[in-house]
């Protein structure tokens, strides 16, 4: 059997097929940058645990994959980020025109909701659900309402708790409408969906953690003036690792309300919580 990353790899070629046009070109140059795909295996995963074929999740699974992406695009920009290389490859706005960049991050955007409109064998109540799940966490409210605490607080102190809205905001909604996909398409209770938003909120605070440990440029301590804010950097390393534990166990406790083995979404997650 096709691993999770071979399945979405394969559905996304054939919804972003490459193309001589430009902006379908840029759209694919950007999905296939050689990402984890985490995020989808965690719709994946979900619907699994709790008892859906994968066919009728890999299609959400992909649109997920297209918003993350477009994050991505839209981060790189120089208004943003102004990175030139991201995953040892030229950003989009390097590799094409950066109007074209812009355009492909909102084609993929969209891209994404009609995917999930026309998915097949999920009822129309469960399309209304999974649109609405989407638009809520990854915008003003969730990611997009993470980026701009991000760059509005750009080298400013702040306190530990908005720091953690930040990064389970503009990292942890994603992770928490990856694994919420996987409950709707199972048509799991409200209590399990609540319980997985938990583990996606605190897997997204773990996981920029960890990113952060891992960057140079903000672990040193304390915060450079002007840097991005971080819990790193703002916190400390002992600090920001004794948060990263206490996120850890938080997932391992809200997992164990699954009615079924949660073991396939742990393998998933696990190797991006070691500090």
């Amino acid at each position: 059997m096709p691993s999770y990353t071979e399945l979405i790899d394969y559905r996304l070629s054939e919804l972003i097929p490459d193309s001589n046009e430009i902006l379908p070109q840029a759209m694919h140059y950007a999905l296939f940058g050689g990402g984890k795909r985490l995020r989808p295996q965690l719709v994946l995963s979900t619907a699994q645990v709790l008892g859906t074929q994968l066919k009728d999740a890999l299609d959400p699974a992909c649109a997920i994959e297209m918003i993350h992406t477009y994050s991505l695009i839209h981060d790189d920009l120089p208004c943003m980020d102004n990175d030139d290389f991201r995953r040892g490859r030229p950003t989009v706005h390097r590799a094409f025109p950066e109007a074209i960049a812009v355009l492909a991050g909102d084609a993929l955007l969209t891209e994404a909701f009609r995917v999930i409109s026309i998915a097949e064998n999920l009822s129309d109540r469960q399309i209304i659900r999974l649109t609405n799940c989407l638009a809520k966490r990854i915008g003003k409210e969730g990611m997009v309402g993470g980026q701009a605490i991000d760059i509005l607080s750009l080298g400013q102190t702040m306190p530990q708790e908005l720091l953690i809205i930040m990064d389970q905001k503009k990292t942890g909604d994603l992770f928490s409408c990856s694994l919420e996909f996987g409950a709707i398409i199972a048509n799991a209770s409200p209590l399990i969906e609540k319980h997985l938003r938990q583990v996606g909120l605190h897997l997204g605070l773990a996981y920029q953690i960890r990113d952060d440990l891992e960057d140079s440029s903000i672990s040193s301590i304390p915060q450079k003036t002007g840097a991005k804010p971080s819990i790193v950097g703002i916190l400390g390393i002992e600090a920001a690792k004794k948060i990263m534990k206490q996120s850890f166990d938080a997932i391992q406790h809200h997992l164990s309300f699954l009615p079924e083995n949660a073991d396939p979404i742990n393998g998933l997650i696990k190797p991006y919580l070691n500090t």
